[in-house]
């Protein structure tokens, strides 16, 4: 277990595996691999995975092609043929991927000592390594080692980001060696590790059932972050009704399903899509009703502009599963977002007539996004009188409202948002640059969004409010360093572009002004033509600076 912590630390530093070498030069073959390892790096792994298969059917034995056609699968969510590329590979000397595959097809077929002996040889990234580990945990507690496994799992729940996903999977083989007070004690740990794991958490309200803790079950699964998850929710509504939560037993498979869906919310915080795609399709291998996975996993191919691989996996959802809904609108906002916005909005609809809360939202937000406040901020108002303590719809309605130039209730709302959560970065980047933007509250508005940069420092939006602030109130040597930030964390967003336009022009810095103008009419802004008239123009002589001290 020290190497496990070792891996996890040592994570960031080799997060994604690395891309298969060359393989033998046959012509055709050699063609299909490059264009595979083209589309592999281009995100289109289902491309990928068509040529490099194509090259094995010339080369069946290419350990190389073995290796891209099953890291291109698995990052496409194609479980069969990462399946069928596992078998291909080398019984002894196979990629890393291979091994976790067919470990993982063992342990679903309770063949545990399989799975061990598959997993063990795993040796590659710290991903690759990490993700083995963790299913190995499972192959072993299914031969009944699980005391040994938890032991060693409970020092490293410290480890962070790691340590909330580690003292979870201690929790588990706990609960499922049957030493429950033991596991009770761990699930505790596991719920302030700082890793929200919906599977885990169900689990945890299993065991507290199971132990006639209904109090706490309902408790548990009653704060914010359980409360918006549909399966959560659901067991909730079923333990209040009286009936027992209709959930799946605990099993070695379903067990390494829930680690390594964890492992991949931690590989997508670091920025490793690859592995986080592979995980999740590794966790639909180890237990294919896992709809939480199934439902992250069309999430991110959405976001990779895969829209005909998100929406098969949608349409895979049973009617019935509590995700159902949530397909129904992810599905409305890839309409939405592929440009068809009345389309998206029309499913929306169709989806918020069954009165559930999160789809009436979807369908508000849809409507501000598409600039139709009038429409979205009644909704908004309806989600406020079903839940008053829910600081996003006043957060949304306050958005909806400045639009609408109703500015006395937005800051209302705004206000009564932080009141509920104090520490919002949104809402205290939205009111307070809409303070400085107005020359109202100038010093409690910047120390807002400076707030907001220190919880968030990693979001362009945020930093570009800084320097937008500054640059109202005239500290234009203040406001350049953040808007140069921003640029270096959205490059390809228009207005972080011509906002830096902006402030380069008050700075005399007149090329590298007209540059970032022109640069942001490339990035398809909401309004160019005020950008082309300040191309053409320049900026207006500027007012007296305003200072946080008037």
């Amino acid at each position: 277990m020290r190497r496990l912590a070792a891996l996890a630390a040592g994570l960031s530093l080799a997060a994604c595996a690395t891309a298969p070498g060359a393989p033998a030069q046959d012509s055709r073959a050699y063609a299909d691999f490059l264009i595979g390892r083209v589309a592999n790096a281009r995100a289109d792994h289902a491309a990928a995975a068509d040529r490099y298969f194509a090259a094995l059917s010339r080369n069946p034995g290419d350990q190389n092609l073995v290796e891209g056609a099953l890291l291109a699968s698995l990052a496409g969510g194609d479980v069969e043929r990462a399946q069928r590329a596992a078998r291909m590979a080398s019984r002894t000397d196979a990629p890393a991927y291979a091994y976790i595959v067919r470990g993982a097809d063992a342990l679903v077929a309770q063949r545990y000592a399989q799975a061990n002996t598959e997993l063990d040889r795993v040796q590659g990234t710290a991903a690759e390594e990490l993700l083995a580990r963790m299913v190995a945990n499972w192959a072993h507690a299914g031969q009944g080692h699980s005391g040994d496994i938890a032991a060693d799992l409970a020092p490293l729940a410290s480890v962070r980001p790691y340590g909330g996903l580690f003292a979870y999977q201690q929790a588990m083989v706990l609960d499922y060696s049957g030493q429950q007070a033991e596991a009770l004690a761990a699930y505790d740990v596991a719920a302030h590790g700082g890793l929200w794991l919906p599977s885990g958490v169900a689990r945890h309200a299993d065991l507290l059932m199971r132990t006639g803790a209904r109090d706490q079950a309902l408790a548990l699964l009653g704060t914010e972050n359980n409360r918006d998850n549909p399966a959560l929710a659901a067991m909730r509504a079923q333990i209040e009704m009286g009936q027992a939560p209709s959930l799946e037993r605990l099993t070695p498979a379903r067990g390494a399903a829930a680690a390594v869906y964890g492992m991949s919310a931690i590989f997508r915080q670091e920025h490793d899509g690859a592995s986080s795609l592979a995980a999740l399709t590794l966790a639909l291998m180890l237990d294919p009703t896992f709809d939480g996975a199934r439902l992250a996993l069309a999430q991110q191919q959405s976001e990779l502009g895969h829209i005909d691989i998100a929406r098969r996996m949608l349409h895979e959802l049973n009617s019935s599963s509590p995700y159902a809904e949530s397909a129904r609108t992810l599905e409305a906002w890839m309409v939405y977002d592929s440009g068809d916005k009345e389309g998206g909005i029309a499913l929306a609809h169709a989806v918020a007539e069954t009165g559930n809360p999160r789809a009436r939202r979807s369908l508000a937000d849809m409507y501000r996004n598409a600039g139709q406040f009038a429409e979205a901020e009644p909704i908004y108002s309806e989600l406020i009188a079903t839940q008053p303590n829910d600081w996003r719809s006043y957060f949304s309605r306050g958005a909806a409202r400045e639009r609408l130039g109703r500015w006395s209730e937005a800051e209302a709302d705004f206000q009564r948002a932080l009141e509920l959560s104090p520490d919002q970065p949104d809402v205290l980047n939205y009111l307070g640059y809409s303070w400085v933007d107005r020359g109202e509250h100038l010093q409690e508005g910047l120390a807002m969004i400076r707030r907001a940069a220190e919880i968030r420092p990693m979001s362009g939006a945020i930093i570009d409010s800084l320097g937008w602030a500054y640059f109202r109130l005239g500290d234009y040597s203040q406001a350049v360093d953040w808007l140069e930030t921003a640029v270096r964390l959205e490059p390809a967003d228009a207005t972080l572009n011509d906002h830096l336009g902006d402030v380069y022009w008050r700075l005399n810095r007149r090329i590298e002004a007209r540059f970032q103008w022109q640069r942001a009419l490339t990035l398809n802004p909401d309004d160019p033509e005020p950008i082309q008239t300040k191309l053409q123009n320049g900026l207006p002589a500027a007012a007296a600076p305003r200072t946080v001290n008037r």
